[in-house]
């Protein structure tokens, strides 16, 4: 029977519609919050449901499988007890078998090999998770991010995050030094939000966001770095609630960034819905 995750013990005066809970994640929600996450990431989103349009059954499958022994890690998100989900106490289940146990993931049951994967895949793949994660926030401890190995499999299963990644670091402002962690319990890197189809224009994805960072404030750390295209998530970051002070360190023009290619120069991010891909600083102040 899957359990709702853990309780949190103080909201810190967040309000959720009363149909709603914030939950620790737990190891038990692994699955869940993986196929989520990735169904989010290659359905949801405008620009990787954009660039990966036609294959994103496939390629949200490959990523979840690939990425198990990364949702496993101790310091990562089901297991270290920084990230949360939003659970809805009313969601109605699809399949009797599913309501019995509380929730079931059902991705593991999909052939890769399946000829007819990509038709109607979005409904066929969102069926599946028949549980009541509705929304959920994704952290780890900049300083502890834990084995390499579960990072390089997680990179290879979102190989165009790479890019993305190397020109933040590239071209990060910040002197080195000057915010990076010199030890546990600094900085909050996040890796992954989003809110489930159906439930937007409820205030969750913001409700979520202002909890954590007043959860970790009440933990000791001093930031939460975030990187974020939906231009809804990186206003929610760059403007917390006093006293906290949120900064944008950089941005990635998604439609004008350029590589090579066999010789060729191509733009992998044409096709993007949105403009950038944003990183943002946002400082637990006192």
């Amino acid at each position: 029977m899957i359990a709702p995750g853990a309780p949190i013990s103080d909201t810190h005066g967040v309000e959720l519609p009363s149909r709603y809970e914030i939950r620790v994640v737990t190891a038990d929600l692994a699955d869940s919050i993986s196929a989520l996450s990735y169904y989010s990431h290659f359905f949801e989103s405008p620009t990787w449901s954009a660039i990966y349009k036609g294959r994103q059954a496939r390629e949200a499958l490959k990523a979840y499988h690939a990425c198990k022994p990364f949702y496993q890690m101790p310091e990562t998100s089901a297991k270290n007890g920084l990230s949360y989900c939003i659970w809805d106490k009313e969601f109605v289940f699809k399949r009797p078998e599913s309501a019995a146990k509380g929730g079931v993931c059902s991705w593991d049951d999909f052939d890769l090999d399946d000829p007819d994967l990509e038709v109607d895949a979005q409904r066929k793949l969102h069926d599946a998770l028949d549980f009541p994660i509705v929304g959920f926030g994704l952290s780890y401890d900049k300083f502890v991010p834990g084995d390499p190995k579960g990072w390089e499999a997680a990179a290879r299963a979102l190989p165009m995050n790479a890019p993305i990644d190397t020109f933040f670091k590239v071209h990060d402002p910040r002197p080195t030094g000057s915010w990076e962690p010199t030890a546990p319990g600094q900085v909050i890197e996040r890796v992954g939000s989003g809110t489930r189809e159906g439930y937007h224009g409820q205030g969750l994805m913001k409700g979520l966001a202002r909890f954590i960072m007043l959860e970790m404030k009440s933990r000791g750390y001093r930031a939460i770095q975030i990187n974020c295209g939906a231009p809804q998530v990186h206003h929610v970051w760059t403007n917390p609630p006093k006293p906290f002070r949120g900064s944008t360190i950089g941005a990635f023009a998604n439609w004008i960034f350029e590589t090579e290619e066999d010789g060729k120069k191509v733009r992998p991010f044409e096709k993007a819905g949105l403009p950038n891909f944003f990183l943002v600083w946002t400082e637990l102040l006192d």
